[in-house]
């Protein structure tokens, strides 16, 4: 699904033609859908969680997930903020948060309908050669423990 058409998320819409020769390049890819984003969501719960912590690094986070949040319930209906880019560099963190499965994508870059979407063959019913990691799961709590412990290390006096 998609988050700027009904099938394409937004980073891969706005230059299907680029993200096409990404893909095909030949370097190793990691990629995180909106259907893993989506599950790390910074509802009201952690929100709360990130008050708690009295620097002004977390003060900061906490001012961006109430934006991200408010948008994405005006926007999209839903009860917290994605963190979309986050979760790539939780996973260059903490790899083993997220399982990956190596797979083919190929993007859609012609069709006016679906123009920009990701065709992820998680079940190889092409047999294309495997191009891509493509996050199929994510410990969503301890995304949230890391990230507190990544906010309570930071001090005001640094």
């Amino acid at each position: 699904f998609g988050n700027w058409t009904p099938t394409a998320e937004f980073n891969i819409w706005v230059d299907a033609e680029a993200a096409k020769r990404v893909f095909d390049c030949g370097v190793p890819i990691n990629v995180f859908g909106l259907d893993i984003t989506h599950q790390v969501l910074a509802n009201d719960d952690i929100i709360n969680r990130f008050k708690a912590i009295d620097n002004q690094i977390a003060k900061f986070v906490v001012e961006l997930l109430e934006f991200f949040k408010s948008t994405y319930k005006t926007h999209f209906n839903m009860d917290g903020g994605p963190i979309h880019d986050a979760c790539t560099i939780l996973y260059l963190l903490e790899p083993d948060l997220f399982t990956m499965q190596q797979t083919h994508i190929d993007i859609e870059h012609q069709s006016a309908l679906t123009y920009g979407t990701m065709a992820v063959d998680l079940n190889n019913i092409t047999n294309n050669e495997k191009n891509a990691y493509f996050a199929t799961a994510v410990d969503v709590e301890r995304v949230w423990i890391l990230m507190e412990d990544i906010l309570k290390s930071y001090s005001d006096d640094q």
